[in-house]
Formats: C-alpha cells, sequence, structure tokens
C-alpha cells in the first residue's frame, strides 16, 4: 500500500546514505571484458560491456558470460549491491553480546580458545554451524557461540552467511528493497528473478537512494496488463516509462511471471543508469554501533547462576512501527479443524443501556442504529444471521458482517456467553455466519491493544507475581501479538485466536468488575513498550518452564530468530518447590520451551531481586525495548 510505502522510504533513506559508495564510471566507462560468447554483433554486446567494466557481473567463467543464462533473485540483489557500491561485508556485521566471550578453533565449547572479546565489538560473519557462528575481529578468526552474537537483522531463514548473495541480502532487507517471496522468512535466493520483480527492485532502490526515475516514454497498456501483480504494477508503468523495460516485440506482452535473462538484466541496468542519475555522494560502508559504556553488564553473583552475565534490554532511541493499536479477536470462530465457533452467542450489556448498530471501517465502528434492551441473541442458518432482542423480536438478518456495540458509559462492558462460556470484554464486536458451517456463529472482539493485554495476563500469569515479573510479562503479551502473522486469519476477519495457540485472552474475566489489579498495574506501567531486535518487534514466545535448558527456535519451531536461542537456564528450575517435582517435569515435557520461561521469570524476580529488563535480556538476548508509534 501506498502510504505503508512512503513510510518505508523514508526510513530507508537513513540507512542507504550509509550503504551507498560514490558513483563512478556511468557515462566514459572502460573496454569490458571481451567473452567469447558475446559476439559484437549481438544485440545485447554494449549492455555486457557496460556491466563488465562496471565490475557489476561477473562471467560464469574466465571467457564466457552466458548471456541466456537465467538470473535467480540472489544473483540479481548482488548485482544490485555492486550498483549502489555496497560493501557486503560490512553488512555481514554483528555485534558481541556478553563479556569476555571466547573466540574458539571450532564449533563448540570442546575447541580450545584463541582469545576473548568484549562486549560490543564489532564482528564481521562469515558464516554459521549449528548455533556457532564463524566471525572476524581485529586479528581474532574462528567460531563464537550464536547467543553471545546480536546479527544485523534480517528475517529470512534461508541466506546463509557464507553464500555470495548473503551481505547483499541483508543491505536490501534493511533498505525496504527486498522482501519475503511469499513469506516473510524466506528470500528463495536460488529461484529466478521475474521481470515484475526487476521493475520492483529498481523501484524500490530508486526510491530509498532518493533518485528521479526520468520519464521519457509515454505510457502503454501491456496487452497482458492484467496479468501484472498488484504490487508490481507501479513500478512496471514507472519503468516502462522511463525506457528501462520494453514490452515482446512480437506480441508487445510484458510476461510478469516471466524469466530475465542475464543479457536482458545487463542491459536493464545500462537503461538505468541513463535516466535515473547519480546518488547523493554517501559514507563509508556501515559500521556497527557498540552499546555505550554505561550499559555494560555487571557480573552475576547469583548462586544457582554462576557464570551467567546479565545483559538487560536497555531502552532504544525512537519508536518502532506497530500494525494497530485495535486488536481484532476471534472468539467463538471455526477454522482449519479450531472449532470454537458458537451455535448460538448471547450479548448482554452489563448496564442494560442497549446496543448500537453498524459497521467496522479500518477497524473503527460506523453507526448505523440502535435497539433498546439488555440482551441480544445471534444465530445463524444458511449463511444467514439472525439477531433478536430481549423481547423475541428481530432486529436484524442478514448475512453480516454485522458490528455491534454496547450503547452507554466511554467503556461499556459487553458479557458474551457461547458454548458454555461466559465472558465479560471491552470494544465491539463483529458477527459473521461461521466459515464453512453455516449454522454457526463468529464472534470478533475489536479492542484496545492495552485492554486486550489486561484481558491476557491473567490467563497466562499469576496475579499474585513480583511486580518485575509481571512487568516482563505483560511486555512479552504486548510484543507477541504484534509480531503475529495477522494475515494468518485474515480472510476470516481477525488477527489472532483467543486460545493456547496464541495467547490466552479472556477479556475482563468472568466477572464485569476486573479482580486483577497487579496485572492490570503492570500493563500500565509499561504502556505501548515493546521488546525489539535492531528496530522490529520480537517474536517474544513463552512457555510455562523449560526443565532448565531453552530451545533455540530452530530446535522447536524449525525457524530461526537471533534472540531465541538455545542455553541453559538454572532460573527455571527454582521453580520446582513452586510446582513440585512431577508437576514441574509434566509441565516441562508439554511445553515448547522456547524464548521466556515464565517460572523461570517468576524466580527472577522472587529469588534474586532481577527487573524486569534484565529478565528480557536474559530470555531474548541482544533485544531493546521500544515505545510503539
Amino acid at each position: 500500500m501506498k502510504m505503508g510505502r512512503t513510510l518505508r522510504r523514508m526510513t530507508a533513506l537513513v540507512l542507504l546514505a550509509l550503504a551507498l559508495m560514490p558513483w563512478t564510471g556511468l557515462t566514459a566507462r572502460a573496454a569490458g571484458k571481451n567473452f567469447t560468447d558475446v559476439p559484437g554483433s549481438a544485440w545485447y554486446y554494449d549492455a555486457v560491456q557496460y556491466a563488465s567494466s562496471n565490475n557489476l557481473f561477473d562471467g560464469t567463467s574466465a571467457t564466457e558470460f552466458s548471456p541466456n543464462g537465467v538470473m535467480t533473485r540472489g544473483m540479481f540483489i548482488k548485482v544490485l549491491g555492486r550498483y549502489a557500491g555496497v560493501n557486503e561485508s560490512a553488512w555481514r556485521a554483528g555485534t558481541v553480546t556478553g563479556s569476555g566471550v571466547n573466540v574458539r578453533e571450532g564449533a563448540g565449547t570442546g575447541f580450545a580458545s584463541k582469545g576473548t572479546l568484549p562486549y560490543g565489538a564489532a564482528v564481521t560473519i562469515d558464516g554459521k554451524s549449528g548455533d556457532w557462528y564463524k566471525i572476524r575481529s581485529g586479528g581474532l578468526e574462528g567460531y563464537v557461540s550464536a547467543q553471545y552474537i546480536k546479527p544485523k537483522y534480517h528475517s529470512f531463514t534461508d541466506v546463509a552467511y557464507d553464500q555470495y548473495y548473503a551481505g547483499y541480502a541483508i543491505w536490501g532487507f534493511q533498505n525496504g528493497i527486498v522482501s519475503g517471496d511469499g513469506s516473510p522468512d524466506r528470500f528463495s535466493p536460488d529461484a529466478v528473478v521475474t521481470r515484475e520483480q526487476v521493475c520492483t527492485l529498481l523501484g524500490r532502490y530508486a526510491d530509498a537512494a532518493g533518485m528521479t526515475v526520468a520519464k521519457t516514454e509515454s505510457a502503454v497498456t501491456f496487452p497482458d496488463d492484467g496479468a501484472i501483480s498488484s504490487w508490481a504494477r507501479e513500478d512496471v508503468y514507472t519503468m516502462q516509462q522511463a525506457g528501462v523495460i520494453k514490452g515482446h516485440g512480437d506480441t508487445g506482452n510484458f510476461s510478469p511471471a516471466g524469466s530475465a535473462t542475464r543479457a536482458e538484466v545487463a542491459a536493464v541496468f545500462q537503461r538505468f543508469a541513463s535516466v535515473a542519475g547519480k546518488p547523493a555522494a554517501p559514507s563509508p560502508s556501515p559500521t556497527p554501533t557498540a552499546p555505550p559504556a554505561s550499559s555494560a553488564p555487571p557480573t552475576s553473583t547469583d548462586p544457582d547462576a554462576e557464570g551467567i552475565v546479565d545483559s538487560p534490554a536497555t531502552f532504544a532511541e525512537g519508536a518502532v512501527s506497530v500494525k494497530s493499536h485495535t486488536i481484532r479477536v476471534g472468539l467463538y470462530v471455526e477454522t482449519n479443524g479450531i472449532h470454537t465457533s458458537a451455535g448460538t452467542a448471547v450479548l448482554t450489556n452489563e448496564n442494560g443501556a442497549g446496543f448500537d448498530f453498524g459497521s467496522m471501517s479500518d477497524r473503527q465502528f460506523v453507526p448505523d442504529g440502535n435497539v433498546m434492551g439488555a440482551t441480544l441473541t445471534v444465530t445463524a442458518s444458511g449463511g444467514m444471521l439472525t439477531v433478536t432482542d430481549e423481547t423475541g423480536q428481530t432486529v436484524y438478518t442478514g448475512s453480516g458482517p454485522l458490528a455491534v456495540k454496547a450503547t452507554g458509559a466511554d467503556k461499556p462492558v459487553t458479557r458474551v456467553d457461547a458454548n458454555k462460556d461466559s465472558y465479560c470484554y471491552y470494544g465491539t464486536f463483529e458477527l459473521r455466519p461461521a466459515y464453512g458451517k453455516s449454522s454457526n456463529v463468529t464472534v470478533i472482539n475489536y479492542v484496545d491493544l492495552e485492554d486486550y493485554v489486561k484481558g491476557v495476563m491473567p490467563y497466562e500469569f499469576g496475579n499474585w507475581w513480583p511486580e518485575e515479573a509481571l512487568k516482563a510479562a505483560a511486555i512479552a503479551c504486548r510484543s507477541f501479538v504484534m509480531f503475529y502473522n495477522w494475515n494468518t486469519y485474515g480472510s476470516f476477519g481477525f488477527d489472532i485466536l483467543n486460545g493456547t495457540n496464541a495467547q490466552v485472552y479472556r477479556g475482563l474475566g468472568g466477572s464485569s468488575v476486573s479482580g486483577n489489579a497487579n496485572d492490570d498495574a503492570a500493563v500500565d506501567a509499561t504502556r505501548n513498550v515493546y521488546l525489539t531486535y535492531d528496530g522490529g518487534i520480537c517474536n517474544t514466545c513463552y512457555s510455562a518452564c523449560n526443565g532448565g535448558r531453552i530451545r533455540s527456535a530452530k530446535e522447536g519451531f524449525g525457524v530461526s530468530y537471533p534472540y531465541l536461542v538455545a542455553k541453559d537456564d538454572p532460573y527455571d528450575k527454582a521453580a520446582i518447590q513452586n510446582l513440585g517435582e512431577a508437576n514441574y517435569q509434566y509441565t516441562a515435557s508439554i511445553s515448547h520451551r522456547v524464548g521466556m520461561s515464565a517460572w523461570g521469570m517468576y524466580s527472577m524476580a522472587q529469588y534474586y531481586n532481577k527487573d524486569y529488563q534484565t529478565i528480557l535480556g536474559f530470555y531474548y538476548p541482544g533485544t531493546h525495548l521500544q515505545y510503539g508509534a
């Protein structure tokens, strides 16, 4: 969408200024290589000469260019990075997050130490072996445990640090030029780059660099215009009007999903250089910023945590972007085997003042009538909703969705009864026939984010827990829902479910009066605070306990995150005296054990007087705290 893209472009300008090297050799060029498979009569001869003389392309051998070979996404981002003058090794960067961290000869504690690195030291990451990074820093080369390295953030699980495209892909991710290929965690470096992707990547690069692409051609409509993806259309037509891309000579088709050959991409860059102009002179390549000396952690003196160094999650400058401050929670739904939809739903305004009817527009309630009485009964049949008031009179019938909001006080309370469950909630409700089960009702609660977190806390953590533990829990709950992939259930009209597959949410609980003062106070004390990693909100997954060892995200979910690493958890073991040995072992056995241990968090605050920043720093190493924007 344009608004999101504009924001991305604005923030990328700052980052890109650090990435680009001076632009050289675009008009007066030295002769390129004389490849044996690029005859002087070929239409692409000049383009290949341009690409090779400017070091954009390597040959496929010492003598061959392979002009008809296809370009992969990994190849393309490397060419684009070279065009931008990127020092790719500077983007395979990381920062040491522990004190006196060993650099070992191999990937494991069984290998000898070659030396140590101080807290905040900058490293270049050359590869990864299991949970160990292969690094360089100063005169040291070797392996460091991943739990002590904070790499420059990217979400791609298929970008290996030892591959030719790695630094360029990270540069592209950091500057909003490349995103996931069908999934946010997949770059697909070996997939063929399509013609529409070429246009989009060049358009994003130009936007991020602040370059103006001159439009010198008349606009045309390609015969296969309908095949161009909506996300690519703007950039395709910008590049067409700039003369960077053209339709096929015989048909005029653009073939958006078609592959681009190496010769075609060389020609595209030659044309792009002639119309995009020269970017502003930049600073040299980026240098990882070490934390200030005052943030260096003290050595722990915990008797049960000997050797653990406290690295608190400190506050970082700037605000982190959030998706919305209104959350859509599926209370009674039916999706892909999740059978929690309500056969009949009864909504009761606790103050008896009736309900407003209407619709939702951009998560805002738009009223369109009202009904008196305290209670509404909602049923579904044949994909149609019927709503009756407390007298039995039908006040609405239709396919929905129908928005309903309790009338009355500033934050009226609605009790929702369905499937023998009865809980009270703030906010607005949207009613729909349940997907795949036309006799059931889907009830969606539109609720303020902070009220949502208050509706999660009592059902995931103990209201009687120490204040600092509850603060850490509130930040974890808030960050988790904002990180959560809202597209998973987007087609059903909501962002997240209310059960254990996400976070248990019960609103105000079984009473219209909240009895969770400690939980609520922790939420208020940390209002709008998120746990972040390199400017992005973290996946703050948590479980009840972990058996004394935290699993990495790779172990638990098959997806890696730099702050969800495997390590011992001596704090968690202190929970045995609260749960008892049998309950502790059972709870650990059914927990995913990735990220924060709830009982370990409790122990850190209760027995070792750790504050919420230290708790979060231990369970999510290398993270920071930021306010939401």
